[in-house]
């Protein structure tokens, strides 16, 4: 019998039995499913009957999902008519909860079914039998032994997964993206478990580091989680679910459906593991008594990219980036309308030829830069003009007007800013002097000593919060028109625009047909700030 469900219904005499299996991650290893299966089998030979099905629910917790929560097994619950008898390694196979072990029993009381364990106390079968008050007593006894059994299970591990943060060991848990565990021996000479950059050289979309990096690099480069995440779809990167499939001891089968979503890439870009720091559940940094950030990994960025991107990150909370436009063009906010001073934005018409009533459409879709004229004064029209056509006039100006000098780069040294890492510390201290006043002895002395680091900690990055980044005009060896000339890619064409503060002003059409250098003006030296740019065009936006 294998692990995969058989769902054959049909009656054929005798008892109907489904096998329920269940493996939890806060249980050991030792009880696999084939142990639990070949254990199920040799309780249904006693029984008699035979298998209609098996509910297999692996990697699922008793304690934090009801029978009804469990795929596998909800199918069967759901159809009572298609079995007789469900039958479970242990009673703690099935429920760590009385609560889920009455609704369990009142739901076979009210269909006629039996439920089984195959190991029961003193390691013999069990089985209820619902008919009788007592063995509803029995059940909910066992149920609560299930249930402090398995809150005991679970402290262990959480206090052992805490001991091991502390000394900058990984302590289990769902393998992040991007790493993988090994096996470290460290500076005080022990051996525990470390995440590794996980490199996969055959195939470079299960190459989960160079994929999480990736996204980095696309959201400083002021991509949108959307977008982002259309490009995992696209190139079919590894999911996390599968990437800690494949991670498993021994590795477990790959999840077709399993998929990505905006709110995984978001939590994937905003958490301090990129840095290769311990986090909590809550997102919050496990520090060592001193204050300083536990390592349970290694970096995926530096220091100098965890700033970049924490700065695009702010950028897109607040919407000013990544927002997809279907008028937006490389030259946006550097083609303005000469009149109501707003960005040109990109628009499509159909060429046409001859005048009057021999006027007619050719068709052929042209590329425009347009005004609406929403915010013009009373009777002024909105404009338009060929894209191609400012684009001819735009590369003539550029080489005339800025080419033949010399290029000028400005140089950013990152700054510095601890006030995330303050507000964190300051809480930690009120948390650690609250608990002080509560306690005594020994634990006393352990939380004092976590309140002292962190206390002393904080003084020293209350002393320079905040370090702004500098920056510097530094003269290249080449001009800006031998860069301009080793392009033709207006993406970098409008950021050698912006760098040199260049905007172009549209003016309304005078006569018929005018030359288009009498439509457009070369400014140079007008520099605007992205953000108010980008905000003010999100309210011009919402006015359209």
């Amino acid at each position: 019998m294998t692990a995969a469900v058989a769902r054959n219904s049909p009656r054929r005499g005798g008892l109907r039995v489904v096998g329920a299996k269940r493996l939890s991650r806060y249980t050991d290893a030792t009880t696999s499913p084939e142990v639990q299966e070949d254990m199920i089998t040799a309780a249904q030979e006693r029984v008699g009957g035979s298998f209609v099905g098996w509910a297999t629910d692996l990697d699922i917790s008793a304690l934090k999902t009801t029978p009804w929560e469990r795929p596998e097994l909800a199918y069967w619950l759901d159809r009572p008519d298609e079995w007789d008898v469900l039958i479970w390694q242990r009673m703690d196979r099935a429920v760590r909860s009385m609560a889920d072990m009455a609704d369990l029993g009142r739901y076979a009381k009210q269909h006629g079914k039996r439920l089984i364990f195959a190991s029961g106390p003193g390691g013999d079968m069990l089985e209820l039998d619902f008919a009788s008050p007592m063995s509803e007593l029995i059940m909910l006894i066992l149920a609560f032994a299930a249930q402090m059994e398995g809150q005991t299970i679970m402290e262990r591990n959480q206090g052992a997964a805490a001991h091991l943060e502390s000394l900058g060991r990984w302590g289990g848990g769902p393998v992040p993206y991007g790493w993988e565990p090994r096996r470290k021996t460290f500076e005080d000479g022990n051996e525990g478990w470390w995440l590794f950059l996980h490199v996969d050289k055959e195939d470079p979309t299960r190459s989960t580091s160079d994929i999480r990096r990736s996204m980095i690099a696309r959201a400083i480069s002021g991509k949108g989680f959307s977008e982002i995440l259309r490009w995992l779809e696209e190139m079919e990167a590894i999911t996390p679910f599968n990437h800690r499939a494949r991670l498993a001891t021994p590795p477990r089968e790959q999840d077709e459906n399993s998929t990505w979503n905006v709110t995984v890439v978001r939590e994937m870009l905003l958490s301090e593991i990129n840095r290769g720091y311990t986090v909590k559940r809550d997102g919050s940094i496990v520090r060592d008594d001193e204050g300083a950030p536990v390592l349970q990994a290694e970096p995926l960025v530096d220091n100098d990219t965890a700033y970049r991107l924490k700065d695009a990150l702010k950028l897109l909370e607040n919407g000013l980036a990544g927002k997809p436009r279907s008028d937006g063009h490389e030259l946006l906010g550097i083609v303005v309308c000469g009149i109501c001073q707003r960005n040109m934005v990109q628009s499509w018409t159909s060429e046409t030829k001859g005048k009057g009533r021999n006027r007619v459409r050719t068709g052929v879709r042209v590329e425009t830069f347009r005004c609406n004229g929403k915010h013009h004064p009373e009777g002024v029209p909105g404009l338009g003009m060929r894209r191609a056509e400012v684009l001819k006039w735009l590369d003539v100006q550029f080489l005339e007007n800025v080419g033949p000098f010399r290029r000028t780069q400005v140089v950013t040294t990152p700054g510095v800013d601890h006030r995330d890492e303050i507000a964190e510390l300051g809480a930690a201290v009120d948390e650690l002097a609250t608990r002080l006043g509560r306690l005594s002895g020994p634990a006393a002395d352990a939380v004092e000593k976590q309140l002292v680091g962190r206390s002393t900690r904080l003084q020293e990055l209350q002393a320079a919060p905040y370090v702004p980044p500098r920056q510097e005009v530094v003269e290249l060896d080449e001009t800006w028109g031998d860069v301009w000339r080793g392009t033709d890619d207006w993406y970098k064409r409008a950021k050698l625009l912006r760098d040199v503060g260049v905007r172009i002003e549209a003016l309304p059409a005078k006569g018929w047909r005018p030359d288009i250098s009498t439509r457009l003006r070369f400014l140079v030296g007008q520099h605007v700030d992205p953000v108010e740019d980008a905000l003010e065009d999100v309210a011009q936006q919402e006015t359209l």
